[in-house]
C-alpha cells in the first residue's frame, strides 16, 4: 500500500494546486459518506455471560477487548 501512495503522491504533487485540492475535497467528501461502525446492542450482547469454562484471565480479557478494538 506504501508503494500505491507514493506512485499516486508522485503523480499528484505536480498537479496545478487547484486540482490537488479537488482531489483532498472529493476524497475526505467520500470519506465522510462511508457509514460509521455500527454500535454493540443490546441484542448483540445477549449471551456474553454464558461463559462456558472458568472465567478468563486478565491477558484474556485484554485480548478480547483489543480484538474487539480491532473490529
Amino acid at each position: 500500500m506504501a508503494d500505491e501512495l507514493l506512485e499516486i503522491w508522485t503523480r499528484v504533487r505536480d498537479w496545478p494546486e487547484d486540482q490537488q485540492l479537488s482531489l483532498a475535497a472529493r476524497i475526505i467528501n467520500g470519506l465522510a459518506e462511508k457509514p460509521l461502525p455500527r454500535k454493540k446492542t443490546p441484542a448483540d450482547l445477549v449471551g456474553i455471560l454464558g461463559w462456558d469454562g472458568p472465567p478468563p484471565t486478565d491477558e484474556e480479557v485484554e485480548q478480547i477487548l483489543y480484538d474487539d478494538r480491532v473490529e
